[in-house]
């Protein structure tokens, strides 16, 4: 493996509070000579202020810029990665990662082929504000494809380390109608590549009130946010935008059988929708609530 191996990416919004432990955290990796790269995402906190601090010394690579959306500023700085990068871990502002975070990552992605779409994710420990455990994540409950990925996002950006075959897949395509941008690099890799999900805890992952994540909520909570969220914001719309989008950017590279697939749920009929004859969720009971919005024209 080259030195130049692996950069870490963050997007950072109003996060002084925390950003200080993550970016510690980040340069006691255990891995060599990691590289980090911040775009700051027009901070009104000390943001910045914490972050030019470690520019200064040398620590990161710094980009100050406007409110563009957490979408649009990780690809942002996604693009101002070096080539030289065999490898891209995305970073977010308020988690503890673990010092073996990288080092396993790259010992799976090494043994890959490099020629097409890599990504690796894995688990991590729920934390609270203060970094009190809580619970470890069961995200992956019945094996990640491309069909679960459809209509579900099942991998955290937290935890997710790409090939340069997929960033530079993902940059090609653009950030319009990204849905979010993890849920897109688990899409197109598992589309046109490989997803390896390692059921390991990475990092301790941070809940605090500015999350956006409802991940991790109880199952009462977590019902009310996909509620509200996908039927009082349409957010049903955005994931079908999104799924057109990799149809319309990459449909020509997906096998016959992915194509069909993502043919059949973005345009057939509510009887062949309902009857894809595959697992589109990992839940039994959000399978069934699934195909009920197929039912009735929902989705």
């Amino acid at each position: 493996m080259s030195l130049s191996s692996v950069a870490v990416i963050m997007s950072t919004y109003n996060g002084a509070e925390h950003v200080k432990e993550q970016i510690d955290s980040l340069l006691a990796q255990d891995a060599p000579n990691v590289s980090i790269y911040v775009r700051d995402d027009g901070s009104k906190d000390d943001t910045c202020k914490i972050l030019r601090e470690y520019q200064a010394s040398g620590l990161i690579n710094l980009e100050e810029g406007g409110n563009l959306g957490v979408v649009r500023s990780f690809l942002a700085v996604l693009d101002s990665v070096p080539a030289k990068y065999e490898f891209i871990a995305l970073c977010d502002q308020d988690d503890v990662w673990h010092t073996d975070k990288l080092s396993r990552a790259l010992e799976v992605l090494s043994t890959k082929d490099s020629s097409i779409p890599q990504l690796y994710c894995s688990e991590y420990n729920f934390c609270d504000a203060k970094m009190n455990f809580v619970e470890r994540s069961h995200l992956n409950r019945s094996g990640v494809d491309f069909p679960k990925m459809l209509f579900e996002n099942m991998v955290s950006g937290n935890t997710t380390v790409i090939n340069h075959c997929l960033a530079n897949l993902v940059l090609q395509a653009g950030a319009d109608d990204v849905y979010c941008h993890d849920w897109w690099l688990a899409l197109v890799a598992t589309a046109l590549g490989d997803l390896t999900y390692d059921d390991f805890a990475s990092l301790e992952y941070r809940r605090t009130g500015a999350n956006v994540s409802p991940t991790g909520s109880d199952a009462l909570h977590l019902l009310v946010y996909r509620i509200k969220t996908f039927f009082g914001k349409g957010e049903l719309e955005n994931i079908t935008l999104q799924l057109h989008k990799l149809e319309d950017c990459f449909g020509n590279q997906l096998s016959p059988e992915k194509r069909d697939l993502l043919e059949r749920s973005l345009n057939g009929d509510k009887i062949s929708k309902i009857t894809i004859p595959c697992r589109l969720r990992q839940k039994m009971s959000e399978e069934i609530a699934l195909r009920l919005l197929f039912l009735f024209g929902v989705l």
